[in-house]
């Protein structure tokens, strides 16, 4: 498409479109939500228009650079697991759309419209489909406390056998308390689509001689 229209019209339709990503993450209940998306996509927009009629083709390039630290800023560390990766790609993808906007011709409409349109299917799909769609199994861990023994660890094992649960014993550790020493045990877990963890852990609680069962897996929201 070879048309073109008024900037000003590219930024109001990078507001809209970027707006539409942001009410995915803010109905997702994400700290960047619709205004943060929307701001972004309209201020690259704006930026990129300013660019074309100065024809200065250095202000793009300031664009991509300058989110690249706003998304950074969305991103949180807790441990070993990173939060707000999702919703940092999703800011850069709302620039994205905006410096297409900018650009205010046919070819920036038509591949803004496309890139949104892919950005809120992507983010609409959850993570229990897309591990159903390419049967992926889910990794999680359980720390089991309990008196020390080969029974105890038998009769761990038997209920993984028994949900047909791969596993492997990653730590051994011997823990001193008022009651006698006990030790702690790392179990890493594959649970096939549809196993339940919280009933595999409810079952390892109840087995005599376990003190306490802690539950965990990967958290992939953004």
């Amino acid at each position: 498409m070879d048309f073109t229209f008024s900037p000003l019209l590219g930024i109001v339709g990078a507001a809209i479109l970027g707006g539409a990503i942001g009410l995915q993450r803010q109905a997702a209940q994400k700290a960047a939500g619709f205004r943060t998306h929307l701001l972004v996509a309209a201020a690259a927009a704006a930026f990129t228009a300013m660019g074309a009629h100065l024809h200065d083709t250095r202000i793009p390039s300031y664009i991509v650079v300058g989110i690249g630290f706003l998304g950074a800023g969305a991103i949180i560390r807790q441990g070993a697991t990173a939060h707000g990766l999702t919703t940092a790609a999703s800011i850069w993808m709302a620039a994205a759309v905006g410096l297409l906007l900018g650009y205010s011709n046919g070819f920036g409409l038509s591949a803004g419209l496309l890139a949104t349109a892919i950005t809120l299917g992507a983010l609409c799909i959850s993570d229990d489909l897309l591990m159903r769609i390419f049967h992926m199994h889910r990794k999680v861990a359980l720390l089991v406390k309990c008196v020390p023994g080969r029974a105890s660890l038998d009769a761990i094992a038997d209920v993984f056998t028994s949900e047909k649960v791969p596993f492997e014993r990653d730590v051994i550790s011997i823990v001193a308390d008022g009651t006698g020493d006990c030790i702690e045990i790392r179990y890493s877990l594959e649970l096939a689509i549809g196993g339940e963890l919280i009933a595999i852990a409810e079952r390892i609680s109840a087995l005599s001689g376990v003190q306490r069962v802690e539950a965990s897996e990967p958290f992939f929201g953004g």
